[in-house]
């Protein structure tokens, strides 16, 4: 068996080796289709389907609280839910609290901005981390009192201590309070990838009770044998007491939980497994290429398959051999298409190390090895085997008699040929056609109307330590001063600053009391997005003011408590009535107030929808420690960066700012799921067109040549060089045409799958169906022209003398 299957390879790479051509175009095929489908299973595999670093990491689960009927599916914990399922659940082994705070390092004479994370002492134990320097926190460090402790990213130990094992109890600056380096977390950890270093959740006794507010990330390990549902449930029964007794904050709200790897992977889960989708296209038109190719070269074939027969191969030897020949060359195409993954992960990995999660993990490994070996085989069967049980079927005494020759432009004795070209221009339509829906979608919410200008913007961010800046006065008198010298830099014709920015990738949602109307039921409470702003922060981002005024200097502690809210605030809770003039209380307002103005709604979180009713009070009145800055320039943002630094610096000189960019960069951000997507599913299309534009040349190509002798007899009885062209290219656009119908009738089937994923687009928009078909119809002219003239220049007399 073994050495027939010799023979067999060795036969197979000699009648390679004899047509040059073929193989080519037919490796080039199957490179790019193998190579297309090894490149997003590697991806796949990276970041969906290869476990977490982390010891049993499908045990890990994210918990969130929703209140479905007051429009939160998803939403933070709080730290007294989150104590009650913490002490209470009997589903899981280990149960942690965390929060991201940013943190100003005190290090040389440059401060750094550090990403910090506050947890719990559960944090290590739940994910299973040992240090790879020191020790972690112990439970005795979890209170206000205690010596105040700090564990360091494997990255930032390297980066800025240069991996010295000398870290050890040092003492680092942070916030203006001191912290003693206990230990560093190993290399690998996928939080590692943003955070820098993680401090004790340090909250009051009273604040570890309340339950209003949420703002706590919830990590559980699941115990053995308990499932993510059991787990589910075990917490909403504790939510459920939890209403009983606390109806004023917890009626309405019980828990989700989610894998933590899905957690992470958010909204790339679907893309990814569309691309998968798109990319199996792509390699199933790569084998209709090959398949074509090798049935346009069966008639060349047919005097060779003859004599074998009559020697005394039998159809199941020839079957064998043709096949043997099919996966040698998928084999061929899956070689260099590993290379071109390869690559392409490669340029993934860098490109979209800040988009995509987990792509510095992107990388080939056995199991796209074994992926892609498969594939191979799999692709050599699936376009083998058709010509190979054409082949088999030859007649002896017709192939022995007719010499290869006889085939004509109409293919009519070649359906299946017809039919495998058919389909492959169907299916490019159907990718062009899915592109195309992607790129009118993405084009159109770079329209959206944002509800304020984000040109020539500068924002920052800087966060004002507790144990300097003690008191609100303190915290409002910052601010005040950055904002006066912001205001005197060159070019600057406008700057605010406010807690929440748009597109910061924060929200802050607060419910609200209408004062002297009737006090709604507990857990119906209205809520809002929450702003707390400075003067010259409308301004600066252009936020039209309806009616009413801006916030002024006046606006401080000292005078009555003001606010402004959004237009869809005003229809929804003041619908006939006149909302200046009266009074609202935000939950974390002091005393009732003041409405002094209506302003436009604003696109703040995503381009797709509008944002929640919006409130905003007075910084100056409702402080914060950290705030972004928004700094209209008439230059080139870019250009303040410097004068804005020194700003601050001149008042704090340990103060760094964080998050440094433009407006415009920051609403780029927020589109990388889509814009990576569609420019993926473009390239696959791109790729399909190629592919396509391929197939159609070789497959007309093949057909010239083996109708050599028709066309010299047509011309021999006085057709002209036109009529032969028309013949070839008439041919042609009827296949081309009827690849239309179909793949018109698949992609607008795919478009209504996509309807709700788009924005402001049909599924069945007729201007992309017309491009998509006028694009393909001139890449078939553009296949099909150089074949037709070669036709066209057919010598009569050489073709008969041949003959």
């Amino acid at each position: 068996m073994l050495t027939a299957l010799w023979w067999d390879l060795r036969y197979s790479l000699r009648m390679l080796a004899q047509r040059p051509a073929f193989t080519c175009i037919a490796l080039a095929a199957l490179a790019l289709g193998i190579g297309a489908n090894s490149a997003i299973f590697t991806v796949v595999n990276s970041v969906l389907l290869r476990p977490l670093r982390f010891p049993k990491s499908d045990q890990l689960v994210f918990v969130q609280e929703r209140n479905l009927k007051a429009g939160f599916p998803r939403f933070s914990l709080s730290p007294g839910n989150y104590a009650d399922f913490r002490d209470h659940n009997h589903s899981f082994s280990g149960f942690t609290a965390l929060r991201e705070q940013g943190l100003n390092m005190a290090l040389g004479t440059e401060p750094e901005r550090l990403s910090g994370m506050r947890v719990t002492s559960e944090f290590f134990d739940v994910f299973g981390l040992k240090p790879a320097l020191g020790r972690v926190f112990r439970a005795e460090e979890m209170n206000l009192a205690s010596q105040k402790v700090a564990v360091l990213s494997y990255r930032l130990w390297q980066r800025r201590f240069a991996g010295s094992q000398a870290i050890l109890g040092q003492v680092l600056k942070l916030n203006q309070e001191l912290y003693t380096v206990v230990g560093v977390i190993p290399s690998g950890f996928v939080l590692d990838d943003k955070t820098d270093i993680f401090i004790p959740l340090l909250l009051d006794p009273g604040e570890w009770q309340q339950r209003g507010g949420h703002y706590l990330g919830g990590i559980a390990r699941l115990k053995e044998g308990v499932t993510k549902a059991a787990a589910q449930a075990d917490l909403n029964a504790i939510a459920a007491l939890a209403e009983k007794e606390h109806p004023e904050s917890n009626t309405g709200w019980d828990t989700i939980n989610d894998t933590l790897q899905h957690t992470f992977v958010g909204d790339f889960e679907n893309l990814l497994w569309m691309l998968t989708g798109a990319v199996g296209l792509v390699l199933l038109i790569a084998c209709a290429n090959v398949a074509n190719l090798l049935l346009s070269r069966s008639a060349a074939r047919r005097r060779e398959i003859g004599i074998r027969s009559s020697l005394g191969a039998g159809p199941a030897r020839i079957v064998r051999q043709l096949l043997t020949e099919s996966v040698l060359l998928a084999s061929g195409g899956a070689a260099a298409g590993l290379a071109l993954a390869w690559a392409a992960t490669k340029l993934v990995s860098r490109a979209a190390i800040e988009t995509l999660p987990r792509a510095s993990e992107i990388a080939i490994d056995r199991r796209v090895m074994g992926f892609t070996a498969g594939l191979a085989v799999a692709t050599g069967v699936l376009f083998g085997i058709a010509p190979a049980f054409d082949l088999a079927r030859t007649n002896l005494s017709s192939a022995l008699k007719e010499g290869g020759h006889g085939s004509t432009i109409g293919f009519r004795r070649n359906r299946l040929r017809s039919a495998l070209v058919v389909g492959e221009v169907a299916l490019v339509l159907v990718l062009l056609a899915t592109s195309g829906l992607l790129i009118r979608s993405f084009y159109n919410q770079q329209r959206a109307d944002l509800g304020f200008d984000p040109h020539h913007v500068l924002a920052f961010t800087t966060e004002l330590p507790d144990a300097q800046y003690k008191t609100n006065p303190e915290q409002a008198a910052f601010y005040q001063r950055a904002l006066d010298r912001i205001r005197t830099l060159p070019g600057v014709s406008a700057a605010g600053a406010a807690q929440i920015f748009p597109f910061g990738g924060g929200s802050y949602i607060l419910s609200f009391a209408q004062i002297g109307k009737p006090k709604p039921a507990p857990g119906r409470e209205p809520s809002a997005a929450y702003y707390a702003a400075t003067p010259g922060y409308l301004a600066a981002l252009r936020i039209p003011i309806k009616r009413g005024r801006d916030f002024t200097e006046h606006d401080n502690a000292s005078g009555p408590p003001v606010a402004i809210i959004s237009e869809s605030m005003a229809r929804q809770f003041y619908s006939g009535e006149d909302p200046l003039g009266q009074k609202i209380q935000v939950m974390n307002g002091t005393k009732p107030a003041e409405i002094i103005g209506i302003v436009g709604d604003v696109r703040d979180q995503n381009l797709t929808t509008k944002g929640l009713p919006a409130v905003y009070e007075s910084a100056a009145q409702i402080p914060f420690g950290g705030m972004t800055f928004a700094v209209r320039t008439q230059q080139e943002p870019e250009m303040l960066i410097g004068g804005a630094r020194a700003a601050i610096r001149e008042i704090d000189p340990e103060l760094p700012l964080d998050a440094v960019g433009t407006l415009d960069s920051m609403i780029g951000k927020s589109v990388t799921v889509e814009r990576f997507g569609t420019l993926l599913m473009l390239s696959f299309a791109g790729l399909a067109l190629v592919l396509a534009m391929i197939g159609i040349y070789g497959v007309l190509s093949y057909a010239v040549t083996q109708a050599t002798q028709e066309i010299g007899i047509r011309m021999a009885l006085g057709a002209q060089r036109g009529d032969v062209l028309g013949l070839v290219l008439r041919h042609a656009g009827i296949l081309i045409g009827l690849g239309i119908v179909i793949g018109m009738a698949g992609a607008v089937g795919i478009g209504r799958l996509l309807a709700s994923d788009l924005y402001e687009v049909k599924g069945a928009d007729p201007t992309v169906y017309i491009g998509v078909v006028a694009v393909l119809v001139a890449t078939g002219i553009t296949a099909c022209s150089v074949p037709a003239m070669r036709a066209a220049r057919v010598d009569p007399l050489k073709a008969l003398r041949e003959e």
